[in-house]
């Protein structure tokens, strides 16, 4: 922490000086004239003065204004690019990744002083072709970085989620992988801007970057050549003190938080008046579509290729509530994402899943928090999801986030609320709001009652049968407490699930 506030006051110092400091500077120190040349430091000039009897101190802020404009601008622009390429590549995946990350490893592979010098050479003197030659060799950096991070997104329930709910790959990189990687992203860029101060000094030494009557820290250290051998040593320190100042600045400030899931669009939303609370459960569609699962076999590869799930069938009418019982590992999880378009790539799968009247699936992840973007607002990610199912339905009719809050009994003004301030009931009711947000006509809940005490358990198990009862969506719950389920009587039909099987368990049915 020390060191970044060092560095901090630093490049603000460095910078405050660039900008201010020719502006305020006496003006009998910025006139030139050959009986004021070549003069060591004194009080009058604390740099001394060039050849041309220009003052030290002024030309190297001047000098420095400029090398930081063109490092800037080259570290912004190659922050958009690496940006892009980087999410891109994640949230594409596949050939599209292979593709953009050889394009970053070819454009790597060459010198990085070379191509730039190649590219200002046919545009001499011209400053926008410095800024883009040093972006365009220097974004790589910038898309691995983004792209190692942003994998790490596109691993996680909610992209999974969205990614089933036909979110595309532009959809997925907005929402989910851009406001997680723009710290990183960030950082990236900051850390460019010495090494392209660098860059452009080495550029203009070599008198082909900015021109010598354009003052640059390369162009300084280039025209102190000649009195080096006269004992002139004040026009080349004070130029290399300054890009020294501006590289420990922000090497003291380099290094020493998303997300929802929202599911599959389905049915549609009906209207939603603001002032007739009791039209709240009419929110959510009432289509008629059922699931039906015939001989389901999922087969997770590996050892053995163990069955996650091996013959299942069911059916859940519109309106109905199954659940399902079982212990850890008997393949209820898989069950629901193979209901949902969430099995994994590798998995070897037969059988059928079918959704009746053109339905989709909405699905309620088995941790809550996995259903969310952690880094921003839940108001703005339920408005996604309605966004979602506006499309799919090919109207502009859908409530607003304030109508799915209440239908789950959640306070609307949680929604302004990041993921991590809500408590456990509220944020399971919450993803159970993201889950209905792109109108689905199936519900699949994934141990919702998990982590959640007695009171609280029971609230949500409610809240799934009412949805049932009132808007016509078959529910497809899974959970680990048999007695819950029990006691709770929400379950039109309880399955209990072992090995991969299923098999009714009467005793269990609500009366």
């Amino acid at each position: 922490m020390r060191d970044r506030v060092v560095g901090g006051v630093m490049l603000v110092a460095v910078v405050a000086f660039a900008l201010v400091w020719p502006a305020i500077a006496p003006a009998d120190m910025a006139s030139s004239g050959y009986l004021s040349a070549d003069l060591p430091p004194t009080w009058a000039h604390p740099m001394g003065t060039d050849g041309l009897g220009h003052d030290l101190s002024v030309r190297v802020a001047q000098a420095l204004r400029v090398s930081l404009a063109v490092a800037a601008g080259a570290a912004v622009l190659a922050g958009v690019l690496g940006v892009a390429v980087g999410a891109g590549a994640a949230a594409c995946g596949g050939r599209v990744d292979a593709a953009l990350m050889r394009c970053t490893d070819a454009v790597a592979a060459v010198p990085h002083l070379l191509a730039t010098v190649v590219v200002v050479a046919l545009f001499r003197g011209s400053l926008a072709a410095i800024v883009v030659a040093l972006a365009l060799t220097h974004w790589p950096a910038v898309a691995r970085v983004v792209r190692a991070e942003a994998q790490q997104i596109m691993a996680s329930q909610y992209v999974a989620a969205s990614r089933v709910a036909g979110a595309s790959p532009l959809q997925l990189a907005r929402w989910h992988v851009l406001p997680a990687v723009v710290g990183q992203a960030g950082l990236a860029m900051v850390l460019m801007v010495p090494h392209a101060v660098w860059h452009e000094s080495t550029l203009s030494f070599l008198g082909i970057g900015m021109p010598p009557e354009r003052p640059s820290l390369g162009t300084l250290v280039a025209l102190s050549q000649s009195g080096l051998l006269l004992g002139r040593w004040w026009p080349l320190a004070f130029p290399t003190v300054a890009l020294i100042a501006v590289t420990v600045a922000v090497a003291l400030l380099g290094p020493g938080t998303p997300g929802r899931g929202w599911v599959r669009r389905g049915a549609p939303v009906g209207d939603h008046n603001p002032g007739d609370h009791h039209r709240d459960d009419d929110e959510v569609g009432s289509s008629r579509a059922s699931l039906t699962v015939d001989d389901l076999v999922v087969a997770h590869r590996g050892p053995g290729s163990v069955r996650a799930v091996d013959g299942a069938s069911l059916r859940i009418e519109t309106g109905r509530v199954v659940a399902i019982i079982g212990p850890s590992g008997a393949g209820k999880s898989s069950l629901l994402d193979a209901c949902a378009g969430m099995t994994p790539a590798g998995a070897i799968t037969a059988g059928r899943v079918a959704l009746g009247s053109g339905g989709s699936t909405g699905h309620v992840p088995q941790s809550a928090a996995a259903a969310f973007t952690p880094t921003r607002h839940l108001r703005g990610q339920l408005e996604e999801g309605l966004a979602v199912g506006r499309r799919g339905r090919g109207d502009r009719r859908a409530p607003d986030v304030d109508a799915l809050c209440r239908l789950v009994r959640v306070n609307p003004t949680l929604a302004d609320r990041y993921p991590h301030q809500l408590s456990g009931g509220q944020l399971r009711r919450m993803a159970i709001a993201a889950a209905l947000s792109t109108n689905p006509a199936v519900l699949l809940a994934d141990e919702p009652t998990t982590g959640l005490d007695a009171d609280l358990a029971l609230a949500v198990l409610t809240t799934l049968r009412r949805l049932a009862d009132d808007t016509g969506l078959a529910v497809l719950l899974v959970a680990h407490d048999h007695a819950t389920i029990a006691e709770s009587g929400v379950a039109d039909e309880v399955l209990e699930m072992r090995g991969g099987r299923l098999r009714p368990v009467a005793e269990l049915v609500s009366s």
